[in-house]
């Protein structure tokens, strides 16, 4: 039987390990409570279970997975506070980057973050989930990479952003359309190189899924 998460490469590294079962969480192949059987993924990908195994533990790290003494690992429910968590760090980490990005963007680092933009409309109008993602994670990190703040890119990595914009994005009420077309007024504050008005627009762009968030909980 083919794979339904089948690896490019011959040898398989263990962050295409890691993206596989990534992949199998997001589309629902393994829900929230299933157990990660190593045996039968390392069947499944042709690989044996040593590199399964470490890539079960970095999921665990990014907090997609739990391990349950004596029992194995289970795929983890993702939490209102969960996200929470991670929007409250990210609001702290991103104004930072963002303001120091401001003062040093050239015109083909705007001209790169445009293209994420555009793309990540573009998917939104069209439904195509994965690839508003894709853009989404990217318009972020590129502002991120261009603050040139060594520590503060690698505390950023550490946050697994991907992972929690996917999430984030399925707990939302908003549409996809409202989601990307969010992102337009950080990309100006960029183009008019105004610090004061990046740091505000990022604080709001985090602050609206925070706001929603606790008007959801709050409504259980």
């Amino acid at each position: 039987m083919e794979s339904l998460y089948p690896i490019k490469k011959k040898t398989l590294y263990r962050e295409e390990i890691k993206e596989a079962l990534r992949n199998a969480i997001f589309d629902g192949k393994l829900k929230p409570g299933d157990r990660i059987i190593e045996t039968r993924w390392a069947k499944e990908l042709g690989v044996s279970q040593s590199p399964v195994r470490e890539a079960i533990r970095e999921l665990e790290i990014i907090g997609l997975v739990e391990n349950v003494p004596y029992q194995g690992s289970f795929v983890r429910k993702i939490t209102e506070k969960d996200l929470k968590d991670s929007y409250l760090v990210r609001m702290a980490l991103e104004q930072l980057g963002a303001e120091q990005a401001c003062s040093k963007i050239n015109e083909e680092q705007l001209k790169e973050i445009k293209e994420c933009l555009d793309i990540m409309e573009s998917a939104a109008d069209t439904k195509d989930f994965n690839t508003y993602i894709k853009y989404d994670v990217q318009f972020h990190d590129k502002i991120m990479q261009v603050s040139d703040n060594d520590l503060l890119k690698r505390l950023w990595q550490q946050c697994n952003i991907r992972e929690w914009t996917h999430y984030g994005t399925q707990f939302s009420n908003y549409t996809l359309e409202m989601l990307a077309r969010r992102h337009e007024k950080i990309y100006q504050a960029l183009v008019d190189r105004d610090s004061a008005a990046v740091i505000r627009e990022t604080r709001l762009h985090i602050q609206e899924l925070l706001e929603e968030l606790e008007q959801r909980t709050n409504g259980q």
